[in-house]
């Protein structure tokens, strides 16, 4: 028999879920977050050529990346983000681009408080996210193939301290040069479809933060990253050009021949 729905579990329906997830923008960058990191699992299992997958405790501030795999026998840590949803903008038809999400008001929050002249005073406005009307009205041919360009933080959930190579010791939650292998940048907001640019760590910009020198910013990663679509450098669409490459320097370094590379 099967167990109960998550909706069921806590009843309520899915249009609860929906209108609690679209007024939270914080809880709907959360779920879809986790979900992208199953979407990845999940790509990996279909291609088939790569073993032993596994995700590390998240509590573990020693160990980057939300997806280990092992491919032709050597590990690799792939670090999953998502996009800033709401900074998402589109190539319109007319040339010009176009923030993909609109701030609804939907509502107020009940107020106690009253005016002088004893009426209810006005609550707090209830906002959530929605596509933008004159997006939607576009035709589903032209949103396939248009251009999208947003980013996404690449940055640790908390402040933590860095070693970093000339033993400088940093308190941030800017990510360390090397920390992973790969980033995965979850771009399913552009066009609604469960897709990834994938990028190595080396080739992601570094901080321009103005509180550290030139050495420790190119040891750190910058916490906003760009991505379009069409995939743009250093972004590419198959992971597996990636780990190849990472695979034959690793490789070379132990004085091996890769193996060759399956079509």
């Amino acid at each position: 028999m099967a167990g109960k729905t998550i909706l069921e579990t806590w009843g309520i329906s899915a249009e609860y879920l929906t209108d609690l997830v679209n007024t939270n923008p914080s809880l709907r960058g959360m779920i879809v977050g986790y979900i992208a990191e199953r979407k990845l699992k999940e790509l990996f299992d279909r291609h088939n050529r790569t073993e032993a997958h596994r995700k590390d405790d998240d509590h573990d501030r020693t160990k980057k990346g939300d997806l280990v795999v092992t491919y032709k026998g050597e590990e690799f840590r792939i670090e999953v983000k998502s996009l800033q949803t709401n900074q998402v903008e589109v190539l319109m038809p007319d040339g010009e681009w176009m923030r993909l999400m609109a701030k609804k008001e939907v509502g107020r929050k009940a107020s106690p408080g009253l005016t002088k002249a004893g009426k209810p005073r006005k609550g707090a406005a209830i906002y959530k996210w929605v596509l933008d009307e004159r997006y939607t009205a576009l035709p589903d041919k032209f949103k396939k193939e248009t251009r999208y360009r947003g980013a996404f933080q690449c940055d640790a959930s908390d402040r933590r301290k860095l070693t970093l190579a000339n033993d400088e010791v940093v308190e941030t939650t800017l990510l360390k040069v090397g920390e992973f292998d790969i980033v995965a940048a979850g771009i399913f907001g552009f066009r609604g479809e469960w897709e990834f640019g994938f990028a190595l760590n080396e080739d992601l910009p570094r901080s321009t933060h103005g509180n550290y020198s030139e050495e420790v910013r190119q040891q750190l990663i910058a916490s906003l990253i760009p991505v379009t679509l069409p995939l743009n450098a250093p972004f590419v669409s198959d992971p597996f050009e990636l780990l190849d490459k990472l695979l034959e320097r690793r490789q070379a370094a132990k004085g091996k021949v890769a193996e060759p590379t399956e079509a």
